[in-house]
C-alpha cells in the first residue's frame, strides 16, 4: 500500500510565466544539493529554444537539468509519460542523496505526478476523437471554444482558446461519458499526495509581472524568434504541431502568414497573449 511506503521529499516551484522560476532554482542549487526536473510542457521539445525561454547553457552548467529537449516536435508527450519519467528521476536523484526540485508552469503535469492521474474512463479514442475532430472542424475553432465554455466552463477557463489538442480531448471525453473533463480532473484517485512536497508558487504583483513579460518578449524577438520559427518550418515540421500552438510561436506563425503586419505588432500580440495566460496560471 502507498501509505506503508515512506514518501520521497521533493520541492516544487511553480507560478506565473516570467516570474523568475529558473533564476530562483539556480540560486537554490548554490545552497542545497538539488537537481532540477522540468515540468514546463514546451521545454520538452527540441529546437523550440528562444520562444520557450529555456534555461540557458550557463544555468544548465550550474545545476543538472532533466526533461529538457527530450522529444522531437512531432512526438507526443503527455501527463502520463511525464509522471512516469519524473517518478523515475525522483528515485534516481534521491538515491544519490540529492533533492529533486521540479520547476515549470504546466499545472496538469505536476498535479498528475503528485496526486496521480485522474480516473478518466477508458473510451474508444478511434471513434470519439474522430467525432470530436470532425465537429470542431465543422463549426470552427472559435465556436468550438465558446461551446466548450458552455458544457465545461471550469476546463475552458484553464486552457487557451488556441489549444486545439486539449479542446479536442474535452470534446471526446464529454461525448463518450456525458460528463465534462473537469469532473474527472477534480478526482484524486489516491486521496493524498504521493510525495512529501513543499510548493512555492510565485505570482508577482501584476504591473511588475507585465513589465517582465514586456522585457522578455522584446528579448526573445531580438534573439531571433522569427528566424528560429522559420528554421523549424524549413526542417519539415508542420505548423499544426503542438509546440507551434504555444505563445510566441503561434503569433510568429501569424506574422509569417501576413496575419500580423509588423514586428512591433507581433511584439504587442505576444505580450497580450502572455499577460492573458499568466492570469490563468
Amino acid at each position: 500500500m502507498m501509505s506503508d511506503i515512506k514518501k520521497k521529499k521533493i520541492i516544487v516551484i511553480g507560478g506565473a510565466t516570467c516570474s523568475g522560476k529558473t533564476e530562483i532554482s539556480v540560486e537554490l542549487s548554490k545552497l542545497f544539493p538539488i537537481e532540477i526536473i522540468n515540468f514546463d510542457s514546451m521545454c520538452f521539445y527540441r529546437y523550440f529554444d528562444i520562444g520557450t525561454a529555456k534555461p540557458d547553457n550557463e544555468a544548465r552548467a550550474a545545476v543538472k537539468h532533466h526533461l529538457i529537449d527530450i522529444k522531437d516536435p512531432d512526438e507526443e508527450y503527455n501527463a502520463r509519460t511525464f509522471s512516469e519519467d519524473a517518478a523515475r528521476l525522483i528515485e534516481e536523484i534521491t538515491s544519490k542523496g540529492k533533492i529533486p526540485l521540479l520547476t515549470g508552469g504546466t499545472g496538469l503535469y505536476i498535479k498528475s505526478l503528485i496526486y496521480g492521474l485522474s480516473p478518466v474512463p477508458e473510451i474508444d479514442k478511434a471513434v470519439y476523437r474522430k467525432k470530436a475532430t470532425e465537429l470542431i472542424k465543422e463549426i470552427g475553432p472559435s465556436a468550438a471554444y465558446e461551446k466548450l465554455k458552455e458544457f465545461d466552463p471550469a476546463y475552458a477557463e484553464k486552457i487557451s482558446e488556441y489549444d486545439s489538442q486539449r479542446i479536442t480531448r474535452a470534446y471526446e471525453v464529454y461525448s463518450a461519458t456525458g460528463r465534462p473533463l473537469s469532473y474527472y480532473l477534480a478526482q484524486n484517485p489516491f486521496g493524498s499526495p504521493l510525495y512529501d512536497y513543499i510548493y512555492f508558487n510565485f505570482n508577482p504583483e501584476r504591473d511588475y509581472l507585465k513589465s517582465c513579460i514586456m522585457k522578455r518578449t522584446r528579448l526573445i524577438l531580438e534573439k531571433g524568434l522569427i528566424a528560429e520559427t522559420e528554421n523549424i518550418l524549413k526542417s519539415g515540421y508542420k505548423p499544426d504541431l503542438k509546440p507551434f500552438k504555444s505563445i510566441g510561436y503561434r503569433e510568429t506563425l501569424m506574422f509569417l502568414n501576413k496575419e500580423i503586419d509588423t514586428e512591433e505588432d507581433l511584439y504587442l500580440k505576444i505580450v497580450s497573449s502572455t499577460v492573458k495566460y499568466a492570469k490563468r496560471q
